[in-house]
């Protein structure tokens, strides 16, 4: 399965060691990311798009600093994770998407463009995805926001 993460799954599983996370490490969204990223670890395609990946480093250098994101960059860069970069292709589609289903904004329209160009599954916890099924496999996971 080659996978396409929305920046909200990255964010919990940069904080797997919290011990808010760790109370409702049995919450079936906790395990879905965690085999989620077992796969990646194991092999599996992760391809992230260039907007996600901004989103999330400026998400860790509000949270841990600007040197821990600068860092984080270079470990993804370095990585056999594929980082996906906007070009016209990846643009006209993500405007095809946009029209057809509305409501989305521009990173979530650029994710889900680059997940139907690598013909990968989007895992989020964001419920407006759905309605991109069935012409893009996406799992919707619970929202842990009230648990922790």
């Amino acid at each position: 399965m080659t996978y396409a993460l929305d920046t909200n799954i990255y964010q919990v599983w940069r904080n797997f060691n919290d011990p808010a996370i760790q109370r409702i490490r049995n919450h079936p969204t906790i395990q879905t990311i965690e085999q989620c990223f077992g796969d990646i670890e194991a092999g599996e395609t992760l391809v992230i798009p260039r907007i996600i990946l901004t989103e999330h480093l400026i998400w860790i250098a509000k949270t841990e600093g600007i040197d821990t994101a600068f860092d984080v960059l270079d470990i993804i860069h370095n990585s056999p994770w594929k980082v996906a970069y906007e070009d016209e292709e990846l643009h006209r589609l993500a405007i095809e998407i946009g029209s057809k289903y509305g409501g989305m904004g521009a990173a979530d329209l650029l994710l889900s463009a680059t997940a139907k160009q690598e013909n990968a599954t989007i895992i989020t916890m964001d419920a407006g995805f759905k309605k991109l099924n069935p012409e893009i496999d996406v799992i919707v996971l619970g929202s842990i926001a009230d648990l922790i």
